[in-house]
Order: structure tokens, then C-alpha cells, then sequence
């Protein structure tokens, strides 16, 4: 018998999507919510699929990677042709997220696929990721590794 397990992950983070013709258009954030599943059968030695603390400790980092940080990139008054990347260099705190540079959109869709490669570790099953409370991506590991051709 298999089972499913779900840990669920929080962190906040701002986007913009300047090819959206609403309000998503302009700079605002988001409190998102991603909840990591892991199938499999449960272990006769621990009585785990996964032990939740082994999961945590493989999603964590990537998520405080995303926490309190700009996602992707954004149209600058500046720049209004292209998009500029909000690093900032030196002794100042980057606010953008090291691996999501000027070409990467910050959509919820393009979000969990970046995330699925960063986890790619975990044996997980399918991901969740919200965006708001009534707004959800999910992608399941058989659709991420046909289209994606991981494995």
C-alpha cells in the first residue's frame, strides 16, 4: 500500500508580470504557500514514507532562498524596452533570488518549475504552489518529468 505525505512551506515574496494587462502588471506580493507531497510505502523499521525533518530539511533552503526576496525580474522606468534585474551589488541585500535572473517571468507556472528542478533531491509526487488563498498551481511529478525529461 502506498501512502501520500504533504509538508506545507510558507514565504513571502513580491513579483511583477509587466506582460499581464491587469493589476498583476505592477509591483506587489504575495504570501505563497508550497506544500511538497512525497509518495511511497511506509518503512517497517522508522513507520515513515519520509521522515517530515529529512523533507523539511531539503525544501527549507529553497524556500528561505524565495522568503522576503523580488521574484525574477521587472520593467524598469529606466529601461521600459527590457526588464533589469533588482541585485543589488556590493554590501547591500539582494533582493532578487540568486538563479532567477532577467529571462526568467515570474508566474506562479514558471515559479514551480524552478522550484521542482531546486528540489529535484526529494522524491516528491506532486507540488503545490498558491500564490493567494484562492489561487493555485500544481504540478505533478509524471507531468514535470514527461515534459521536463528528468529521469
Amino acid at each position: 500500500m502506498q501512502l501520500e505525505l504533504c509538508k506545507e512551506f510558507t514565504f513571502e515574496a513580491s513579483h511583477v508580470l509587466p506582460k499581464h494587462s491587469g493589476k498583476c502588471s505592477r509591483l506587489h506580493g504575495h504570501s505563497w504557500k508550497l506544500r511538497v507531497y512525497v509518495k511511497g510505502v511506509i518503512d517497517p523499521d522508522t513507520g515513515f514514507v519520509m521522515d517530515y525533518a529529512i523533507l523539511k530539511s531539503l525544501v527549507q533552503p529553497i524556500v528561505d532562498s524565495l522568503d522576503h526576496r523580488h521574484l525574477g525580474a521587472w520593467k524598469s522606468r529606466d529601461k521600459l524596452q527590457g526588464f533589469v534585474n533588482i541585485q543589488i551589488e556590493g554590501d547591500h541585500e539582494v533582493w532578487g533570488v540568486q538563479g532567477l535572473d532577467n529571462e526568467f517571468y515570474p508566474s506562479s507556472e514558471n515559479l514551480i518549475l524552478w522550484i521542482a528542478k531546486q528540489v529535484e533531491i526529494v522524491p516528491w509526487s506532486r507540488l503545490e504552489l498558491d500564490e493567494t488563498c484562492t489561487s493555485r498551481c500544481i504540478l505533478t511529478r509524471e507531468e514535470y518529468d514527461t515534459t521536463i525529461g528528468i529521469r
